[in-house]
């Protein structure tokens, strides 16, 4: 495993915040660029789900079982069972409809309506075979932080282009593991869909999904969405002859969470390398470092993004991890935000999923700096903001790209149209739906979620936890990405709106998702006496995360055990 080489902090800082000149550095992430990965983190292959005992038949028809029989209506149909029989209608509107008799059990299809039978029937248990789905169904396996993107982009592309996203949730190294091996998802089990408004006009990306039914050898996978470089999880490229491409999307960024009773602010990359390294045995407690009791430290198993993204950014290898592993990121918001020891609590998540539950007010996330960092910082400019600004300029290193997995063809486009579609939806592509739907935007639906498109990106990496270059994306979207940020009243400051190039008459500005974007972005210098940051255009990572910023900074005390003498080895 690649350890990360910590690189000499300050040893004393003081509790401040400090606003600090301007930074405009930019990348392209471009989806279709292929991402080489190799390295280090076991796969996990198991990850089969109990299914219920459901089924379905063919396109059309109805069907009535008698005693002990069962009743399988078509896509458009309708089922009655008997006693003791079972009724499945496919999916349809209203004509797919099951009723189930005495004893009986009854199943409907997508918006059809279920009656449970006397003695005992089964009533508003809704599910159809995940292949009887409508449209064309496009197969998902995908980590849980990009779930809220699969819901929003799924309504999208059910009502315009009749496509259905069918998807599991599970571990970015699980998931690489299962289309690098051709294996298929959830045998004899559900997976999560996602239904049309007129299939489910009461339906919205905040409920729970309905689920269908995977046959017994499961359900095969046409794209596989990582929320972490590939080579993270030790798998290098994909397989000879598999023609599987890499393809890079959004950017997710990840976060130390802690209860908001906490007095905690901020976390330095050694705290976090001596907390989850160490656990119990935490060196720089209990001087004034409250992390040092595992039971209340609340992490992600081995597979998961979360914890393998961070575990790059602190030099802590995924193994080595000390805490309590939590199945779901939810899971993770809960145990911090219910903890009885609000001061020794801390978690890690998505920023995605930390967004989505900021309202609740029970949980907070925590500034970071980096090994080699000066002050410590949100992913956003201010803890209350939602612009992701250090993320995007290079002072909030804790992020990692997405990256799709699909199959192509010779030029390295997706062989599935569907997939196609759905790839340039999350990308810098100004797509339009087919079928005759109407467009709609999906870089709105990534900006929603809490993910960075990687036109609105200025600084780049190569690897987890690797150092930052500044980029220049080809298309940028500054301006259109900060026009649609929660909280975004119109366009933002500074920022023109333009139907084409001959909109943008400042010097150096073209067109650009609607915006008049800088086709050249440098930084804009100066030095308002911040903590030594640097004033100039940053060339290195060192400069690049130590650039003057009028983002917030927190300023934090930390003595390490060795002084700049390097960390101590991990138990």
């Amino acid at each position: 495993m690649r350890m990360l080489t910590p690189r000499k902090p300050p040893r004393r800082l003081t509790l401040k915040a400090a606003r600090r000149s301007a930074l405009a550095l930019v990348l392209t992430l471009a989806v279709g660029r292929l991402v080489a990965c190799s390295s280090d983190q076991p796969a996990v292959t198991n990850n089969g789900v109990p299914g219920p005992d459901a089924s379905s038949g063919g396109s059309s028809g109805s069907a009535t079982a008698g005693a002990s029989g069962t009743g399988t209506g078509g896509s458009s149909g309708s089922a009655t069972a008997g006693a003791g029989g079972s009724a499945t209608a496919g999916a349809g509107g209203s004509s797919g409809d099951a009723s189930g008799g005495s004893g009986g059990s009854a199943t409907a299809g997508v918006g059809g309506d279920v009656a449970g039978g006397a003695g005992g029937g089964d009533a508003g248990q809704e599910t159809i075979a995940c292949s009887s789905l409508p449209g064309t169904v496009v197969y998902v396996e995908s980590g849980d932080t990009q779930e809220n993107l699969l819901k929003n982009l799924g309504r999208h592309l059910r009502d315009t282009a009749d496509i259905t996203l069918a998807f599991n949730l599970t571990g970015s190294c699980t998931l690489t593991n299962d289309i690098y091996t051709g294996a298929k998802m959830v045998p004899n089990g559900t997976l999560k869909f996602i239904p049309s408004t007129a299939e489910d006009p009461n339906w919205t990306p905040s409920l729970a999904e309905p689920t269908c039914t995977t046959p017994a050898d499961g359900a095969p996978i046409d794209v596989a969405i990582s929320a972490l470089f590939v080579q993270s999880c030790g798998l290098g490229e994909p397989p000879a002859g598999s023609n599987l491409a890499l393809v890079q999307g959004p950017i997710q960024a990840y976060t130390f969470i802690v209860p908001t009773a906490s007095d905690q602010t901020a976390i330095w990359a050694e705290e976090a390398y001596y907390t989850f390294g160490f656990g119990n045995d935490n060196p720089l407690a209990p001087s004034y470092d409250p992390w040092n009791n595992d039971q209340f430290m609340f992490i992600r198993p081995t597979t998961k993004s979360t914890l393998v993204a961070t575990a790059k950014n602190i030099a802590v290898p995924p193994n080595k991890w000390k805490g309590v592993p939590e199945a779901a990121s939810n899971d993770v918001v809960n145990a911090v935000a219910m903890s009885s020891m609000a001061e020794q609590s801390i978690g890690i998540l998505g920023a995605e999923v930390y967004d989505a539950n900021r309202a609740k007010n029970t949980i907070r996330t925590l500034a970071f700096q980096a090994f080699g960092e000066k002050g410590a910082y949100f992913p956003d400019s201010t803890l209350t903001a939602f612009d992701k600004q250090n993320v995007r300029d290079g002072h909030y290193t804790l992020w990692s790209p997405t990256v799709y997995i699909a199959k192509v063809d010779g030029s390295n486009v997706p062989t599935n149209p569907a997939v196609k579609l759905l790839l340039d939806l999350v990308g810098s592509d100004d797509v339009s739906t087919s079928d005759g739907g109407a467009p709609f935007d999906g870089l709105a639906d990534v900006v929603k979620v809490g993910l960075i498109p990687t036109c609105a990106m200025q600084v780049a990496r190569t690897e987890d936890g690797g150092d930052l270059s500044s980029f220049q994306p080809a298309s940028p979207c500054t301006c259109y990405y900060l026009s649609k940020i929660t909280g975004a009243t119109g366009a933002p400051a500074g920022c023109a709106a333009c139907a084409g190039s001959a909109d943008c008459t400042s010097a150096g500005t073209t067109c650009s998702h609607g915006y008049c974007e800088p086709a050249t972005l440098t930084a804009q210098g100066g030095n308002d006496g911040g903590a030594g940051c640097f004033g100039g255009t940053p060339t290195t990572h060192e400069q690049i995360i130590n650039a003057c910023t009028p983002a917030q900074a927190i300023d934090k005390t930390v003595v390490l055990p060795n002084g700049d003498g390097g960390l101590e080895p991990l138990p």
